[in-house]
């Protein structure tokens, strides 16, 4: 199916499709019985702030039904710019580009797959494009990151040839999520 699919920008009027996606990811991420997206976010909010900034993405397949949705922002990404992770491409403070507007990454969140469209190639796709997304901004790398406890995602992003970096403890989400550890990825572009 990989070779059928589209991608395209989401709209304002994709919104609730994306959310539909992003809880099937929400479903599929329960039954590891880690607390990651399981306490109300992704949300409705997080979806549209996404789709105003232009950042989240579809995957579709040849009769128009969205299979798969992804988020690559190519803002400073606060959280990873605070983490005290390792790096590929550096650390913005180091280099001394802290509050830099244009980072030398993309990051990568909320991405998830349809139930209906699970095993098919989608997420494989949604990255490739990513990559190619991030490589056309200019980006050296794209980054993201995932709770140690999601082994789908993180076998995922092993084979993806992303860079298992380190753990680090998130700061913004404490309002929704408690386990905020997650472990930090990075691949070169």
């Amino acid at each position: 199916m990989r070779n059928e699919l589209t991608l395209r920008r989401a709209e304002a009027g994709d919104a609730e499709r994306v959310l539909a996606i992003l809880e099937d990811g929400k479903r599929s991420i329960a039954r590891f019985g880690i607390a990651q997206w399981q306490c109300g976010y992704p949300n409705m909010g997080s979806v549209r702030a996404d789709i105003d900034q232009r950042a989240c993405y579809l995957a579709e397949d040849p009769a128009g039904r969205a299979l798969g949705a992804i988020s690559v922002l190519f803002c400073p990404d606060a959280e990873y710019d605070a983490a005290p992770v390792a790096w590929l491409t550096g650390d913005a403070a180091a280099e001394g580009r802290a509050g830099a507007s244009e980072p030398v990454y993309a990051a990568v969140h909320r991405c998830a797959t349809a139930a209906e469209a699970l095993g098919q190639g989608v997420m494989s796709y949604l990255f490739a494009q990513a990559e190619e997304l991030a490589r056309a901004a200019g980006r050296r790398s794209l980054r993201i990151d995932t709770h140690p406890g999601n082994a789908a995602m993180r076998g995922f992003l092993a084979r993806q040839g992303f860079t298992e970096l380190q753990e680090f403890e998130l700061t913004t989400k404490g309002d929704t999520e408690r386990d905020l550890t997650r472990i930090a990825y990075e691949k070169l572009v």
